[in-house]
């Protein structure tokens, strides 16, 4: 039988202000430490997750009496160990009437192998967390990552009870429909930003397009002035131009010395025959004025010439600038798909995870006997050894490579990402980021054995929504360089519409808790 009991809102808060917190120093180190690396973030939290936990669970192992870390509680009840179970690994109803009764064994670090050697089902975690981790990470490097985050597990909670006839789990409780209209209206509220425009920028931007189109006008104009005047030149590689303007020049050159070589032998003949000078003067006036007359006629068809090539090369310009602005319009609305799609797959492999990892939680704890200290050591000690082939897999299979990694995270081999991760790493952001979230875990695996698994993942949810924009505020007003967050983000962020999105969206997620808890 499923849990019915509801848990204290004080712990809830106290879990998820733990989570915002860490959360927090995750942005630190995606955003300020590994530079948007998705890969030396994974590695960096890999490696500290699993060294961190092993000394941790492995002290408290050690130190804690017996009593504490191999306890076992099923539906809120502490229960017996058996020798079937917990020696055996065998799966049934035990009793004291059917099954030998045994002192219950310490959980930890130091019992891993001893639970996978009687339920190698367990290594399938490795698969919920190479999802988990890659979804996280992707969206750690976001702007606006916390509350990505917030939404991939709130979606979790309509997976619970599917996942619970699956495993063979009792069906929880349905949620009210007005509760999730409430919880869910608000928190997309919550979440929502707007960008607010540039209205000046715009204005100057449209000012000085204006200003160029007006001086470029004007040039068109002087150029065109007169038979005197050079020929305008739109754009210096215009070959057609050029040709034309030297052609031009040539042939100005070539009829004035034919004209100078007809006066020479013009004076020449008049020396030898003074009595026909006159009808040789009248013929050169004459060939004076057809030649003057064909250097005009030759000029304005030039003329005419470089004005139509002008205003080709105009037009062929307003044609080009027209299919760039089409071209330009069809890459940003690519862009901004590809962008959405790479946040969407993401969160939802994240939203799978998180449900997985609820459901498991206490599949594992009911089936397996496989406590809070066991289960979390389980989880986090191992994790090298299900990233990590991932990991080279990913180095070794191109189109794996382009789709998981960054451009720059291409450029270097696994061994090569792991030195640069050192080298980055701020031992001191990564240890208390991975403290936390793993603190968190633990808390999660005793919400989730403990009380209903549906009711307190949607309330711990919608309690994370309101703090993690809260923590955005007071990062973005106290700390916007300790993230990295850049002026534009930070305008977002205080924007009154947005501001308001998330006061009205609060209300409806606190709306959603008080008829959850009455």
């Amino acid at each position: 039988m499923a849990s019915t009991a509801k848990p204290n809102i004080g712990i809830l808060i106290a879990t998820q202000l733990v989570s915002v917190i860490g959360d927090s120093f995750g942005q630190r180190c995606s955003r300020v430490n590994y530079k948007h690396s998705t890969r030396h973030m994974m590695i960096g939290l890999c490696l500290m997750t699993a060294v961190q936990m092993f000394i941790i669970m492995g002290i408290l192992q050690l130190s804690l009496p017996t009593s504490i870390t191999g306890a076992i509680y099923i539906n809120n009840a502490k229960v017996d160990c058996y020798k079937e179970l917990d020696i055996e690994g065998k799966i049934m109803d035990c009793t004291p009437l059917n099954c030998t009764i045994i002192p219950c064994k310490s959980q930890g670090p130091f019992s891993i192998f001893r639970s996978i050697s009687l339920h190698p089902f367990l290594l399938t975690n490795g698969l919920m967390n190479i999802i988990y981790y890659n979804g996280e990470v992707f969206l750690y490097k976001e702007p606006l990552g916390l509350l990505f985050l917030v939404i991939s597990a709130l979606s979790s909670t309509f997976l619970i009870n599917p996942l619970n006839i699956i495993f063979g789990e009792p069906i929880n409780q349905p949620i009210p429909f007005l509760i999730y209209l409430f919880g869910i209206g608000g928190s997309i509220l919550s979440v929502i930003e707007f960008t607010p425009k540039k209205k000046k920028i715009e204005i100057e931007e449209e000012e000085e397009k204006k200003k160029l189109l007006d001086n470029n006008n004007n040039n068109i104009n002087n150029g065109l002035g007169g038979a005197d005047k050079q020929p305008l030149l739109l754009n210096n590689d215009d070959k057609d131009i050029e040709f034309l303007d030297e052609s031009y020049n040539e042939g100005a050159v070539s009829s004035n010395t034919h004209f100078r070589n007809k006066q020479k032998v013009q004076s020449i003949e008049n020396i030898d025959d003074s009595s026909s000078s006159q009808s040789s003067n009248n013929n050169n006036n004459n060939n004076n004025q057809n030649t003057e007359i064909e250097e005009k006629e030759i000029s304005h068809q030039q003329q005419q010439q470089q004005h139509v090539i002008i205003e080709n090369s105009i037009n062929n310009n307003s044609e080009t600038s027209v299919n760039s602005n089409e071209k330009s319009k069809g890459i940003e609305i690519g862009k901004i798909i590809i962008r959405a799609i790479k946040i969407f797959i993401p969160l939802v492999m994240l939203a799978i995870a998180n449900a997985l990892w609820m459901e498991t939680s206490l599949f594992y704890n009911d089936q397996f006997r496989t406590n809070a200290f066991g289960y979390n050591s389980l989880d986090q000690t191992l994790l090298p050894f299900y990233l990590f082939p991932f990991m080279i897999l990913i180095d070794f299979v191109k189109p794996l490579k382009r789709t998981f990694l960054n451009d720059s995270d291409q450029n270097e081999s696994l061994v090569q990402a792991v030195k640069s991760t050192w080298k980055e790493s701020n031992l001191l952001t990564l240890f208390i980021y991975r403290l936390l979230i793993n603190g968190r875990a633990i808390m999660y695996f005793y919400l989730a054995i403990e009380y209903d698994l549906t009711m307190v993942y949607l309330e711990s949810t919608l309690v994370r929504v309101v703090m993690n924009w809260l923590g955005a505020i007071v990062l973005n007003l106290l700390l916007p360089k300790w993230i990295n967050a850049t002026p534009e983000e930070r305008k977002k962020t205080f924007h009154p519409i947005n501001l308001i999105l998330k006061c009205v969206g609060t209300a409806g997620v606190v709306a959603s808790l008080i008829i959850l808890n009455k």
